[in-house]
């Protein structure tokens, strides 16, 4: 090979600092001037509250999943073997251990399933401290 670039399956840049334009580093993609944007369009605007309400529609929190299955802390405690305060600094926390999460939520009536998303293949569910099935 008497080319002096490597050939890679990775793709390569390999312009120099001095070759950029700075056109190139113009780019304004922050939060603000996202919405900004959106506002002055009305269509856009209600496209994105659209957006909006159907993620709302299929997140929640614990607290919310309580009280959807009209649900107290104190039942829901009890269900735990654990006091209404413990329960309340539960629904509060950002950060769970999964067996935890999996108690509140089985709890409630409901069954916890983890899915894994990868841009270039379908969802996979997890199996999480389940036995192996091969």
């Amino acid at each position: 090979m008497t080319s002096k670039h490597k050939t890679s399956d990775v793709p390569v840049d390999e312009a120099t600092i001095e070759e950029v334009p700075d056109s190139a580093w113009e780019r304004d993609d922050r939060p603000d001037r996202f919405y900004d944007r959106i506002s002055k369009d009305s269509k856009a605007a209600a496209r994105f509250e659209s957006v909006l309400a159907e993620i709302a529609e299929h997140q929640a929190t614990l607290a919310q999943v309580r009280k959807a299955k009209s649900l107290t802390q104190t039942t829901i405690g009890q269900l735990l073997e654990m006091d209404q305060s413990e329960v309340s600094r539960l629904e509060r926390r950002s950060d769970m251990l999964l067996s935890t999460l999996r108690s509140f939520i089985q709890a409630a009536g409901g069954d916890l399933q983890l899915v894994a998303t990868f841009p270039d293949s379908e969802p996979v569910q997890l199996l999480v401290g389940e036995a192996e099935s091969d």
